[in-house]
């Protein structure tokens, strides 16, 4: 437990450090990404509105590694009705450019709060900012919560509410590697188990990680580091910072990216650097699924098995469960993750029969 603490609080630095880049690269950044984020998000709404309709008990939305808030913004701004909207000029606009986030009265009549943890300070400094920069802490919306500590020290639900917590976009890969792993699958049950609530963990299979991990990690340097897998490293440390001219999509083969280095204060110490793949560290990134920085960036992609040997060990004694891949729901969006779900309460199999999934 002690090696846990301390990858907790070098993850910790390591996030703080990137949160701010991390929020323009990756929430509004690399197309891959944003489209499965796009799918988790229209799984959820529809998954929500279906225990809606099947309930009786307010939800009440979790959301672990939560991040720089996105399902803050998306469940705040849908249960912000069209009348009240005209009083925030702000929202009135960013729900303008994003029909997605169009009122929804079932979610405003079936969601209690929106509560979400994540380790780093800054990311929540990021949220709560966002919150009120889209003046979603005017408006009378759903409750909007937010905490930063560990998620892997959950407190049981109280059965008044139907608990829903999910873990998103690959967040238990960054973790604290496979001991951290095991920590939230055990942390996740506690919270929902008591009141018959469901826990939700998507994160990409190790067995796309050449496909599409190491280009999105590539593509993305300047938020988490230049790559161990990358040559030449003459500028791999914290001195430096790269800005890549554009994005590695999904199976690049022998992609080369171009990057400008600056300085921390800015200055450009080189343009147009070219990088490239050293074959044997990319083939131990493949085989192993540990992305690693010259930064203390640290991820791990985990196969298929792995995430089913966990349901097995940790949720199986504690309802329904089920484990798919995403790409039997959207091929196009989501083709390379995996989803791993607790139903303590027995709630789903009806939706997901629907859907092919059993």
């Amino acid at each position: 437990m002690s090696d846990l603490k301390e990858k907790y609080k070098k993850d910790n630095i390591a996030w703080d450090q990137c949160a701010e880049t991390y929020e323009t690269q990756i929430v509004g950044g690399h197309p891959d990404i944003y489209a499965f984020e796009n799918f988790e998000e229209d799984f959820l709404d529809r998954l929500l509105l279906y225990l809606i309709e099947k309930q009786v008990r307010p939800i009440k939305i979790m959301d672990l590694g939560c991040g720089s808030g996105r399902l803050h913004i998306r469940y705040g701004a849908k249960t912000v009705d069209n009348q009240e909207l005209q009083k925030y000029n702000k929202l009135k606009e960013l729900k303008k450019t994003h029909p997605e986030l169009a009122y929804d009265s079932q979610l405003f009549k079936g969601l209690s709060e929106v509560w979400g943890i994540d380790f780093s300070s800054r990311m929540i400094a990021l949220a709560r900012k966002k919150i009120k920069e889209t003046q979603l802490d005017q408006a009378h919306t759903v409750p909007l919560t937010l905490d930063q500590g560990s998620a892997f020290e959950l407190e049981a639900e109280p059965e008044d509410v139907l608990p829903v917590a999910v873990n998103l976009v690959n967040s238990i890969c960054v973790m604290q590697g496979p001991q951290g792993a095991k920590e939230l699958f055990k942390s996740m049950k506690r919270a929902v188990e008591k009141a018959g609530g469901i826990a939700i963990i998507s994160n990409y299979q190790r067995e796309y990680i050449e496909s599409y991990g190491i280009g999105q990690y590539e593509s993305t340097l300047d938020v988490s580091g230049h790559p161990w897998w990358m040559v030449p490293d003459t500028y791999a440390s914290s001195e430096y910072r790269f800005f890549p001219k554009h994005y590695i999509r999904a199976y690049t083969k022998d992609p080369q990216l171009h990057v400008d280095v600056f300085d921390q204060e800015g200055n450009l110490v080189k343009e147009n650097h070219v990088l490239k793949r050293d074959p044997e560290r990319t083939r131990e990134v493949v085989e192993t699924g540990h992305i690693r920085t010259h930064t203390d960036y640290e991820s791990h992609w985990y196969s298929f098995k792995q995430m089913n040997d966990w349901i097995e060990t940790y949720w199986k004694d504690s309802g329904e469960t089920y484990h798919f891949k995403t790409s039997r729901l959207d091929r196009l969006r989501a083709e390379p993750a995996q989803m791993s779900i607790l139903d303590s309460g027995d709630h789903l199999k009806d939706l997901f029969t629907r859907w092919k999934l059993v």
